[in-house]
């Protein structure tokens, strides 16, 4: 497994394997940025794969 982008701020739910997905990006209102992490780390904090991302 590698590394997945995760969103900074709320509406955190789903890793991204595409750094440039619309739903890792959106909400700009409330996006603070990402950051990327090991998609182990990111399950162990609950967030679930994105279905948009290309995989």
């Amino acid at each position: 497994m590698g590394n997945v982008h995760v969103r900074i701020g709320e509406h955190r739910t789903k890793n991204h394997t595409d750094a440039d997905c619309p739903s890792l990006n959106g909400k700009q209102d409330t996006y603070l940025g990402q950051e990327s992490m090991p998609e182990d780390q990111a399950k162990e904090q609950g967030l679930t794969a994105c279905q948009h991302c290309k995989r």
